[in-house]
């Protein structure tokens, strides 16, 4: 590792900086610049859980809020951890009755795997889950964070 590079382990980066000269081949002149290094590491070890065959395990595998659940991490957008469907449209593909799908939506609501949007439209918890960089996720959590302190203000005024 270079010695003007420092290790960061709460982001996993190295951060380093040094000093350049560049000559300007037109005109000759020598050009001092500060160069900064950022190498992103991100997360090193990771365990892949494949969630049919545990849920199966656990003896879930047959539960329509299983269904309802594996329709949501199906159909989820992964550039911004949304889910669009309405209680009918997931009703008739998850092949589950509407009132299942609301007491499903109020659980995973109860249990902050998702945060209603408006009608139809569903933001699924980049804590739980999420695709990406880890870049991509401190913008989604950003983004996830911002809009649920809005959500509980706007609560707290009511």
């Amino acid at each position: 590792m270079d010695k003007n590079m420092q290790y960061h382990s709460d982001t996993q980066t190295l951060l380093g900086t040094k000093q350049k000269t560049y000559i300007d081949v037109e005109t000759g002149e020598k050009i001092q610049a500060e160069q900064i290094t950022k190498r992103a590491y991100g997360q090193q070890q990771f365990w892949k859980v494949y969630l049919m065959d545990f849920l199966h395990i656990l003896g879930l595998a047959e539960s329509k809020q299983m269904d309802v659940l594996v329709y949501i991490l199906r159909n989820t957008e992964q550039a911004n951890n949304t889910f669009v469907g309405t209680y009918k449209k997931i009703a008739k593909d998850a092949n589950v009755s509407e009132p299942t799908i609301a007491k499903i939506m109020k659980k995973l609501q109860e249990h902050k795997f998702i945060t209603k949007v408006q009608n139809g439209v569903w933001q699924v918890s980049p804590l739980i889950m999420m695709k990406g960089s880890e870049h991509k996720k401190s913008l989604i959590l950003n983004y996830y964070d911002d809009s649920n302190g809005q959500e509980n203000s706007e609560s707290e005024e009511s």
